[in-house]
């Protein structure tokens, strides 16, 4: 009878255990969703028909396609449609409403603090017919004012950077004018802090260098006075920044320069990861004709990310509802 008892209070104890720590992981992703809106996309647009009327109740589908995740929006008294609070990354869309053929919307990307605007205009038919628009790149942001340039994924990965500081891309962007950094603390997160390589802090549009803003997932990310980011994110973690200016949306303040809004990556319905080693050494060197021997040089940057669906065996599968990502 003990036995059987104490068998029953440890499958219990697993049991509380596990669904804490999915309640738990749960708290932290809900969380982490709330505090990112300001780093996140929109969608709107007018559905019509073919005479160029409006269409009130059509079901607009919006599907993330890393992770599966489907939201939906129903058109208005005006046919217009709206999504917010949107997370960057590649989606497609299918509008549909009985007594019409089914419009579908290809893979396309949102970029972060992107508003774009996709009219649908929807054939007399059957909704088991369907059609399939031509892809075509969101050009013109016609529903906000700012002006901003993307920095993508391809960009920060691929560029070669010397000491992997993100902020040395900020120069690739149009306004930004390369200034005198000597008293940005070296580089560095917080007060003290001191990067490895090469940092640059430039000047936005006209203003100052320390008139800009950083975020960091929606984050305030500025440093206390001197006009830097107070946490610097690993490259391989970050999924892309837009460096943005001229703003007439009541969401950004606080600066005068320019507003650099970074997000980091998140997990997908697969589990991904990566090792690595970035080596400096003067062995790799050629030597100065004028100099007896190379100068003494040795950098190694080791680290590791990981993301994928929560998985628990036997408890909880996250596909198409939870992720995790992480680096270090």
């Amino acid at each position: 009878m003990r036995s059987s008892l104490r068998l029953f209070a440890r499958q219990s104890f697993l049991r509380s255990a596990a669904f804490s720590a999915v309640l738990v992981v749960f708290l932290l992703f809900q969380s982490g969703v709330s505090l990112a809106q300001q780093a996140s996309a929109g969608i709107n647009g007018t559905v019509t028909d073919p005479s160029g009327a409006v269409i009130e109740g059509v079901e607009v589908s919006l599907t993330n396609t890393a992770t599966g995740i489907t939201r939906t929006a129903t058109s208005n008294s005006t046919g217009n449609y709206v999504f917010v609070d949107v997370l960057p990354g590649a989606y497609t869309m299918k509008v549909v409403k009985q007594g019409f053929e089914t419009v579908a919307q290809p893979q396309f990307t949102l970029y972060v603090n992107q508003t774009a605007t996709f009219d649908f205009h929807l054939p007399v038919g059957s909704t088991q017919q369907s059609v399939t628009v031509e892809a075509a790149a969101v050009a013109i942001q016609a529903s906000t004012a700012e002006l901003g340039t993307v920095i993508n994924e391809q960009a920060v990965n691929e560029l070669p950077l010397n000491g992997r500081n993100f902020t040395q891309l900020l120069t690739l962007t149009p306004g930004a004018s390369p200034v005198s950094v000597a008293q940005n603390s070296g580089g560095g997160g917080g007060f003290a802090g001191n990067a490895i390589g090469s940092f640059s802090f430039p000047a936005l549009n006209g203003q100052r260098n320390r008139s800009n803003m950083f975020l960091l997932d929606g984050i305030n990310d500025l440093g206390s006075f001197i006009g830097n980011y107070n946490f610097e994110p690993i490259v391989d973690t970050v999924q892309e920044f837009k460096v943005q200016s001229h703003n007439d949306e009541a969401a950004f303040g606080q600066a005068v320069g320019g507003i650099v809004n970074l997000i980091t990556k998140s997990g997908t319905n697969q589990f991904h990861g990566s090792l690595w080693e970035f080596l400096r050494n003067e062995k790799l060197d050629a030597r100065n004709f004028f100099l007896a021997q190379r100068n003494p040089l040795r950098q190694n940057q080791f680290g590791a990310a990981a993301g994928g669906p929560v998985w628990i065996p036997k408890v909880y599968n996250g596909r198409n509802r939870t992720f995790f990502y992480g680096g270090h």
